[in-house]
């Protein structure tokens, strides 16, 4: 069975940006989802994990079975598989997103 890629992520903004990043969230996505329109988008403007001054990337590793998939369990997932060079990609059109100038437009 050929293993599934990442297809879905979170994007924690960067503790000085949550409440500008909160009311861009719906344009932060769109503007994502331009960039990457195979992979899905979660925004959490305060997570747990911000960093000072750069957004963080979290892929989402797993996925439920698909219908007819044998499994041990009924809870069973299965991981998927990341490029290497996606976070980086993904963290490079982050940086030029501005929620300020997005409100003007």
């Amino acid at each position: 069975m050929p293993q599934h890629e990442v297809s879905e992520f979170v994007i924690i903004a960067p503790a000085d940006m949550g409440k500008a990043i909160e009311w861009a969230e719906p344009l932060l996505r769109s503007y994502l989802e331009g960039h990457f329109p195979l992979y899905r988008f979660r925004i959490e403007p305060f997570g747990p994990f911000a960093e000072t001054d750069e957004y963080a990337v979290i892929p989402i590793m797993n996925r439920p079975p698909e219908p007819g998939e044998a499994t041990m369990h009924d809870d069973a997932t299965f991981m998927c598989r990341l490029d290497p060079m996606v976070i980086p990609e993904i963290k490079n059109v982050l940086r030029s997103f501005d929620p300020a100038g997005a409100r003007t437009h």
